[in-house]
């Protein structure tokens, strides 16, 4: 065989390896495109990536493809509703049977809500219902905890293949308990093998959870206010006993007898009020106990006022001086029952 049939021969040797690497190649190239597209694109995990992304690219039509948000609403109202009963121990089985039908009524309304939040979140990337046309879904959000939560990942996909079913762990971090918490998701594989979201299996107990938080916040709030108002009201005492031995030393016409009021007023009653509303200031009230804090406030800011009004009638006796100090000091009596009130029911029933 001559030089030319020699290279000849060589290089289709060459060829022939070449193209047994490509052919290879593309049965590497068909088989993972084939378990791609056959088997991963069918899988949780591939819908949990999928819904991430969707997240991170505000793309509500490819998060509804992979999350059934309405099953998932329905639910969630459903326990919503249920772990709100679950917290006022109070209620006997007769009356929660008949309070459970009467909030049937409002769960196509929190439902609703939730389906907003959901959307927003997904649109924003923050927990917000905010809507004109849904006045009530901001405060649902709020009540069910959801509007403090922060996304921590995703752990423990755990596969029941052979029921058509997964559960996902995605954990979230509850701002009120200053705590994590593991919903637990629910994905179904439909019938064109796509693996959707449908429920939060364990949304009463996150209800549960959010609910503790906020009474051992409220526990901690009135206690800690309490012993703030108990010092103060000691002194009231002290200071009211005496105005009063001043007042039967003498008479309300004797200056000597005016002064010595007005020097307790202004130099113990007043400086006491004034310490004591710094000291509530102080304090961030849980959001159950707002309310409260803000009565009481008010309630120092108007007994500091009395008492400017009153020392200054002692020194002036101007008739409209005493008259205003009267309205305030009526006003502020008023607004103390009512913040007795409001702090007994709350150490009955905290919330």
């Amino acid at each position: 065989m001559g030089e030319e049939g020699m290279t000849e021969m060589h290089l289709g040797g060459k060829w022939r390896a070449w193209l047994s690497v490509l052919a290879a190649l593309l049965v590497v190239v068909c088989g993972g495109a084939w378990w791609y597209f056959g088997v991963y694109t069918k899988t949780p995990e591939y819908a949990v990536r999928k819904m991430e992304e969707a997240v991170a690219a505000h793309d509500q039509n490819q998060f509804e493809k992979y999350v059934d948000v309405q099953r998932i609403t329905e639910t969630a109202s459903d326990a919503f509703l249920e772990g709100m009963m679950d917290a006022d121990i109070g209620l006997t089985e007769e009356v929660r049977s008949a309070v459970a039908n009467f909030a049937q009524m409002f769960r196509m309304s929190v439902s609703k809500s939730f389906q907003h939040a959901i959307r927003e979140y997904v649109r924003t990337g923050k927990w917000n219902a905010q809507s004109a046309d849904m006045p009530d879904a901001q405060l649902i959000l709020e009540k069910a905890g959801l509007a403090q939560i922060e996304p921590r990942g995703t752990e423990g996909l755990e596969k029941d293949a052979e029921n058509g079913h997964a559960t996902l762990g995605l954990r979230v971090y509850q701002k009120e308990a200053a705590d994590e918490f593991v919903f637990k998701a629910r994905f179904e594989k439909s019938q064109e093998g796509i693996w959707r979201a449908t429920e939060i299996s364990n949304f009463r107990e996150f209800i549960a959870f959010v609910v503790k938080a906020r009474k051992e916040q409220l526990r901690e709030y009135l206690k800690k206010t309490e012993d703030i108002i108990r010092v103060h009201e000691e002194k009231v005492g002290a200071t009211d006993k005496k105005l009063v031995d001043i007042l039967h030393s003498g008479s309300m016409g004797d200056m000597a007898v005016r002064r010595q009021m007005r020097a307790v007023m202004a130099e113990e009653i007043l400086p006491d009020w004034q310490s004591r509303r710094t000291e509530l200031e102080a304090i961030d009230p849980p959001t159950a106990a707002q309310t409260l804090h803000h009565l009481r406030l008010r309630i120092c800011d108007l007994r500091i006022s009395y008492a400017l009004r009153y020392a200054e009638w002692l020194e002036t006796k101007k008739a409209g001086d005493i008259q205003e100090a009267n309205e305030i000091l009526k006003e502020a009596r008023t607004l103390e029952q009512e913040a007795e009130a409001m702090t007994r029911r709350m150490q009955r029933k905290p919330m």
